[in-house]
């Protein structure tokens, strides 16, 4: 949700370099982004020598501008022209997004509102997906993601099989992404053919696995933000999450929210309903 900062200071100052302090697996996602220069991580629990070696590290170059949208301590101690902090929150409805942009809302050339979120897709990854997806290739596909990072945020796998039963029609096949061990064994009630490469994939091949899908519908997780950036229409299931707050960016992202937070209630009927909406403005 930090890309519309660099997508907005690409446009403000066409021929910058942005150099990325970030945790070594999320940093990925970022591969093949024309502004990209050095990546750095930073360990969360890497301790007090770990950041002093990073700190070090960071301190080898003089930078124009330093903006900081996570800690506000690390670029007291780096040399640069200017630095930029992101403001306390004062909105309880802010998105993360916007909240992240007002950081550079100060800085000539840069506009509002902020722009999309965006990613790229290297080539080496197209050829990956490629291969992964071989026996789909040219059919039109609907990418699920049935796996989040908190128990409560995961809709039953029953649901996602209704809901897969009640959109056969529209897609050829169908393919399941995540983390190893959140893929679903679909019953012979399924007749779409299904591919589960959760667990099989990178970031960088599962960004460009989501860019040659039609629709993704997943969990409260980082694959609906993936497939927003990618702009491929998304669909977001949310029960005890902060829609407001952390929804995929864009307009071509929709939501579905369970009132009672509890998605064991969430009908499977309230998502393909959803789903098929976003079908008819356009696959």
């Amino acid at each position: 949700m930090t890309t519309p900062v660099f997508e907005a200071l690409r446009v403000a100052y066409p021929y910058c370099v942005i150099d990325v302090v970030a945790d070594k697996r999320s940093s990925e996602i970022l591969g093949g982004a024309p502004y990209l220069g050095k990546i750095f991580h930073r360990e969360k629990k890497g301790g007090v020598i770990k950041t002093i070696k990073l700190i070090a590290e960071l301190r080898e170059t003089y930078y124009d501008i330093i903006i900081d949208l996570r800690t506000n301590l690390i670029p007291a101690m780096l040399r640069s022209n200017k630095n930029i902090f992101k403001t306390k929150r004062v909105s309880t409805t802010q998105h993360s997004v916007e909240e992240h942009y007002e950081a550079i809302l100060t800085l000539d050339g840069v506009t509002s509102p902020p722009p999309k979120c965006r990613l790229y897709v290297e080539d080496h990854a197209k050829q990956e997906a490629k291969q992964l997806m071989k026996s789909f290739a040219g059919k039109k596909l609907l990418a699920i993601g049935p796996g989040a990072n908190w128990p409560g945020k995961i809709w039953p796998a029953t649901r996602f099989e209704e809901l897969v039963i009640d959109l056969e029609t529209y897609f050829d096949g169908v393919i399941q992404l995540g983390s190893e061990g959140e893929g679903i064994v679909f019953s012979e009630e399924v007749n779409i053919p299904n591919l589960d490469l959760t667990g099989k994939t990178n970031l960088s091949s599962l960004k460009a696995v989501v860019k040659s899908c039609q629709l993704f519908i997943g969990n409260d997780s980082g694959l609906g933000h993936v497939a927003a950036a990618l702009g491929k229409r998304s669909l977001t299931v949310f029960g005890v999450g902060d829609p407001e707050r952390y929804r995929p960016w864009g307009d071509q992202s929709a939501v579905v929210i369970e009132p009672s937070k509890d998605l064991r209630r969430l009908k499977s009927s309230h998502v393909s309903n959803a789903a098929k909406q976003l079908i008819e403005v356009g696959l």
